[in-house]
């Protein structure tokens, strides 16, 4: 059974450009003597390691929320990659997270994805999006007539 941790390898405060490592970790003596080494590369760098928990989740949540104030649907937050303690282990000692991250493949975003399948949609200057109205009218089912009365279905 593998167990998660919490890495956070820079010591200051979360950051947008910060990466969230979810290391994963074995029961077997092998792994634990990685993650032994793990945890005194993270003292002495002043890393944060941690046992997953809902703490971590909480925790995540608040600084999203201060480092990300005006959030909305368009925004993901913090990049954040899944590793192997061997794999964060080799990259401590050869100090390449900086390697690392720069070949993560961050997720295109919804407002990308949107401004390049309709521009109209899309109000760069306020990074908004503007709504489709579309007009139907309810019906219980598809042989039955349109009514006058006109609905309008919003998407997003």
């Amino acid at each position: 059974m593998k167990r998660k941790y919490f890495l956070h390898r820079i010591n200051a405060p979360m950051d947008t450009d910060h990466v969230v490592y979810v290391v994963w970790c074995g029961e077997s003596v092998r792994e634990q003597s990685k993650l032994t080494k793990l945890v005194a590369w993270a003292y002495q760098e002043g890393a944060t390691l941690m046992s997953w928990s809902e703490d971590i989740d909480f925790y995540l949540q608040v600084e999203s929320e201060r480092c990300f104030p005006n959030r909305g649907l368009l925004d993901f937050g913090f990049v954040r990659t899944e590793i192997t303690v061997s794999e964060a282990l080799k990259m401590a000692e050869e100090n390449s997270w900086s390697r690392y991250e720069s070949t993560l493949s961050t997720p295109k975003t919804f407002f990308t994805d949107i401004s390049k399948m309709m521009p109209s949609k899309i109000d760069k200057e306020k990074r908004v999006l503007h709504n489709s109205h579309v007009l139907t009218s309810q019906r219980k089912n598809l042989s039955q007539g349109y009514g006058e009365k006109k609905t309008v279905i919003r998407f997003v």
